[in-house]
């Protein structure tokens, strides 16, 4: 194995440890702010790092011509990463589980092999499209078994959210490789997407609350809250979208996206331990048919 590979390996664990983690950091600081104003505060922190970024490169010559002249793409990107994707990811955690997030969110490594087939001509074989089959059927079981639960639609609403984000959120990844097949910097790409997300979120919070009032909500916020915020903000927001981004220069997205498959092995324990969540019958046969849908999908003969 090479050492770039290797690296890239090292990166993608950390990253799947960080946004194992935010699941249960998002659903805990909801306790106290709601999505809206949370996500707008978040975005106020990166936002302005990454405008730091951009002035701190700038003074020293950087040109950003790579950038500048795949900027729509760029945009993009920006745009379906971050006040797209993480909005509807606030809204919907904030009426479901972390379990069900951990067990929706497989469907977006086989969202994105379908597009890298696509986008890159990535080989899809009969295995992997059986396998890719019947993780989706576990997964809208999953989504929908609310519904032949009474009082649970506001759950089953913020499933069908979760789907919506995972169609943005893996539409970002495709575009993020193109990004850096044309030589964009991973840094830059991501710095972007943080400025794009405060300009697009930021006003409507301030149309939505008010200046003064949305000031107030965070200058009141309870400490344990802000350090959820602030953990979204510097750790898996500018560090860990940095490290997925860069990443992808070594190694295959179908490769990079099945690290996130490690991310329920963070997630679930804090769930369970720190937010109190329980498994349910529904949780554990949809849990069955996806892990049978993995193994199909993800699973390689050996030549001979």
């Amino acid at each position: 194995m090479s050492s770039r590979r290797l690296k890239s390996y090292l990166m993608l664990i950390s990253v799947a440890a960080i946004w194992g983690a935010a699941g249960p950091v998002i659903k805990f600081t909801l306790q106290g702010i709601d999505p809206l104003p949370f996500l707008s505060y978040r975005l106020l922190i990166s936002g302005v790092i990454s405008l730091i970024f951009f002035l701190v490169k700038f003074q020293k010559g950087k040109k950003f011509n790579r950038l500048r002249t795949h900027l729509p793409s760029a945009i993009l990107y920006g745009f379906l990463s971050v006040p797209l994707a993480l909005g509807l990811l606030f809204v919907a955690l904030d009426k479901t589980t972390v379990l069900d997030l951990t067990l929706i969110g497989v469907v977006g490594p086989m969202i994105i092999i379908l597009g890298g087939a696509l986008m890159f001509h990535d080989r899809i074989t009969k295995r992997e499209k059986l396998g890719i089959v019947i993780v989706l059927l576990g997964v809208l079981l999953n989504s929908f078994f609310p519904i032949f639960r009474s009082g649970s639609p506001i759950r089953l609403t913020g499933n069908l959210l979760l789907i919506v984000f995972l169609l943005a959120d893996s539409g970002s990844v495709l575009i993020a490789k193109r990004a850096v097949q044309n030589k964009i910097k991973s840094s830059n790409l991501t710095n972007l997407a943080f400025i794009v997300g405060a300009i697009v979120i930021i006003p409507l919070a301030i149309s939505v609350y008010g200046a003064s009032n949305l000031a107030t909500i965070i200058i009141t916020l309870p400490l344990k809250y802000h350090l959820g915020v602030w953990y979204m903000a510097i750790l898996s927001g500018s560090l860990a979208y940095f490290l997925y981004v860069r990443a992808q220069r070594s190694i295959e997205v179908s490769e990079a996206t099945l690290f996130n498959y490690l991310q329920p092995v963070f997630a679930i324990p804090l769930a369970i331990f720190w937010l109190g969540e329980s498994l349910s019958t529904s949780f554990i046969f949809g849990a069955g048919i996806i892990a049978l849908g993995l193994i199909i999908a993800e699973y390689k003969r050996r030549e001979i």
